[in-house]
């Protein structure tokens, strides 16, 4: 789409630091997250895990995507796959919501706690449906809980995509998002009765949130959006046209397609149609200022002032996703250079190191919490540390 009237754009890092500038009674009041704002770990958002879906049978496929990365003169490939429970298929524009829901409650956690525990508890099935903007009435709460099941049987498969912050590698394994699910009022294969609602992040996801690894989502906008893949592709905008601080962005509509895992059409008209009432809607609502089909098969798009101020507030609130965007093509080169250290670094990664080290220095009223969310007494994390070579300080 071309403006007839074409404005002069300033560049997005003119703008940054000019609000860097501003009085510092404003920035203390950007500083303040608005209650829209959900700080998540951003990786799903940005692959294609929570999905359009205009066709039942679009449910029940299987999503691959691979990307080439340019080392030393060599070409090497990197895929992620997402395999979809064979009876409730892929997650979708609803499950984006619920994904996002339960981010929320995470950061609770987080600020009351300092970390995110084994489990969340998910409260009321109406409270939570309240929580992200849906009814709590009966068609929403048997929706949640398809909702949860499908967000804990889809079946995500790294082979270099995702990041762990804490590990410091991209990962090469299976995960789904929520690694274990109780459901109020059901019953598992023991008998047992569930009386509350709660879940398990995978170890991936919260050790990344608990590792301040996150990013801040305008989830009251995504949520507002009435068409599908406008949600997914605000997100992805989001990204990647202010990555390296400018306010444009070109890109392959093959690759954008593939990454929303949407239908990728042959015929230039097709693609046209497909994405026009997104980006229509993207434009009217100043996320988007213009976009261009420049042929070719690629498209040009152009922040709007609502992105560029979300950027803003992201930089304010330091969000840690953008430090890492420019840490990135490093971490890729590690990927394919230490292929085989980064994979003894998995193997050798003890995840109770920290805390061990931490009991032995601090003693047990220090870490009492932590050690309680990870299961363990008081003697059972003595034991551990004393495997570690670690002895209470007197």
């Amino acid at each position: 789409m071309r403006n007839k009237k074409q404005r002069e754009l300033v560049p997005l890092a003119d703008i940054l630091d000019e609000f860097e500038k501003t009085d510092p009674q404003q920035q203390e009041k950007t500083d303040q997250v608005e209650s829209g704002n959900i700080w998540a770990e951003p990786q799903l958002y940005l692959l294609p895990f929570c999905v359009p879906q205009d066709k039942m049978a679009d449910r029940f496929r299987s999503i691959k995507i691979t990307e080439a990365v340019k080392v030393k003169d060599q070409m090497k490939h990197r895929s992620f796959m997402v395999n979809p429970h064979p009876e409730l298929g892929l997650p979708g524009s609803f499950e984006l919501e619920v994904m996002t829901g339960i981010y929320k409650l995470a950061d609770q956690y987080i600020v009351k706690n300092g970390s995110v525990p084994e489990f969340i508890e998910l409260g009321t099935f109406r409270g939570f449906l309240e929580s992200i903007g849906r009814p709590g009435n009966g068609k929403y709460v048997g929706m949640l809980k398809e909702a949860l099941k499908r967000l804990a049987a889809t079946l995500c498969i790294s082979e270099g995509f995702f990041y762990s912050k804490p590990r410091d590698l991209y990962v090469m394994e299976s995960f789904t998002f929520i690694s274990s699910v109780e459901i109020a009022g059901e019953t598992d294969f023991s008998g047992i009765t569930y009386d509350r609602t709660r879940l398990k992040l995978h170890e991936f996801i919260r050790e990344n949130l608990n590792s301040n690894f996150r990013t801040l989502i305008d989830f009251d906008y995504v949520r507002s959006l009435k068409t599908s893949i406008a949600k997914p592709l605000a997100l992805h905008l989001a990204y990647r046209i202010l990555k390296n601080n400018k306010s444009v962005w070109e890109a392959d509509y093959s690759w954008v397609a593939e990454r929303l895992a949407i239908k990728v059409y042959s015929e230039e008209w097709r693609a046209k149609d497909q994405l026009k009432a997104a980006l229509v809607e993207l434009k009217d609502t100043g996320f988007l200022d213009s976009w261009e089909w420049l042929g070719g098969g690629r498209i040009r798009f152009v922040a709007g002032s609502r992105l560029i101020q979300k950027h803003q507030e992201r930089v304010i609130a330091k969000d840690a996703w953008l430090n890492y965007q420019k840490a990135e093509p490093d971490k890729l080169i590690r990927l394919f250079k230490d292929a085989k250290q980064t994979e003894q670094m998995k193997i050798d990664y003890d995840p109770l190191a920290p805390l061990c080290a931490e009991y032995a220095l601090r003693g047990w009223d220090s870490v009492k919490e932590k050690a309680k969310q990870k299961g363990l007494t008081e003697n059972m994390l003595e034991e551990e540390a004393g495997k570690r070579g670690h002895k209470k300080s007197s």
